[in-house]
């Protein structure tokens, strides 16, 4: 399989917070499985509020 870079921008009240989530991006995309996180994106990409609604099943 290739290898592909991605950047992103995060902007954040606060470097740490920026650094926090920017780590935490990077675990996902290598735990969890390509197929599943695009599902996963494209659904939140639709419906942004379901994100707060998964969180109370969490």
């Amino acid at each position: 399989m290739r290898k592909f870079k991605v950047g992103i921008t995060i902007e954040a009240e606060a470097p740490e917070t920026a650094k926090q989530v920017g780590n935490l991006i990077q675990n996902a995309v290598n735990k969890v499985e390509q197929q599943d996180m695009i599902k996963l994106l494209t659904k939140v990409v639709k419906n942004p509020s379901i994100v707060k609604t998964a969180l109370r099943y969490i």
